[in-house]
């Protein structure tokens, strides 16, 4: 018999770790799909409007805003109820004036933070692939997606980089390096924002690890678990903690 492919629903049990929602209060859930964001790290644009930022009641209510263009992801219009949403993502409800980034709670579930709606829209984002192209260019490709130009300022795997949005330009790179901030991501200390102390190499058998923290009370991870996000002072600070 032949595979009839992926299956259009999603049990609200099955649903990614990464969504925080009651999951016996529904049967199903919004299923998510691959884009900029894996679909096991991210929620659809859907599940975020109705169960993240209250904007909407139900699907119906989701999809009149997303057809209506009022709802915004990292500066651009989106109208899809299934397009994945992530890490630092910036959300915009136009009618509304209001302006969310998502970030992780300290059980690793996505959750929106309100910033200022009248700031400059700008993204941190994390290479995870650097290659030489025709023509002497270096291009990025970054965690969630991004494909861009790098600047003149050096920068590689593990590094992260400012991005002006919705123009998608580098701001600055943020090195992956002693005395520079760091967002961990993964592990018992996730959703911490805590100072890089040192970086270890790795090698065939041993993987990268990062020791962050004061002298008195520092821990290791491994590199995967460490997102950098500053230099003297985070750059993804929100301004409060209410939706």
């Amino acid at each position: 018999m032949a595979s009839r492919g992926e299956g259009k629903t999603l049990k609200s049990i099955a649903a990614p770790g990464v969504r925080s929602f009651l999951r016996k209060e529904n049967v199903f859930t919004a299923k998510g799909k691959p884009g900029p964001h894996n679909k096991h790290d991210s929620v659809p644009l859907s599940f975020a409007l109705t169960k993240l930022l209250d904007a909407a009641e139900n699907l119906k209510e989701a999809r009149i805003l997303l057809v209506g263009e009022k709802v915004k992801v990292n500066g651009v219009a989106r109208k899809k109820a299934s397009f994945p949403v992530g890490l630092f993502d910036v959300v915009e409800l136009t009618p509304m004036k209001k302006k969310f980034r998502a970030v992780l709670d300290r059980k690793g579930r996505l959750e929106f933070r309100g910033i200022d709606f009248g700031s400059k829209d700008f993204k941190v984002s994390k290479i995870v692939n650097k290659r030489a192209v025709k023509g002497g260019k270096i291009l990025l490709t970054t965690n969630d997606g991004f494909t861009i130009e790098a600047g003149k300022e050096k920068a590689g795997v593990g590094d992260s980089v400012k991005i002006s949005l919705p123009g998608r330009k580098v701001e600055s790179v943020l090195h992956l390096k002693g005395g520079n901030i760091a967002y961990i991501t993964g592990g018992t200390h996730v959703g911490e924002i805590i100072k890089i102390e040192s970086v270890a190499s790795g090698s065939l058998q041993r993987k990268k690890l990062v020791s962050l923290g004061e002298k008195d009370s520092s821990f290791l991870t491994v590199i995967r678990n460490v997102f950098v996000v500053g230099k003297e002072k985070p750059e993804i600070v929100v301004l409060r903690e209410e939706k």
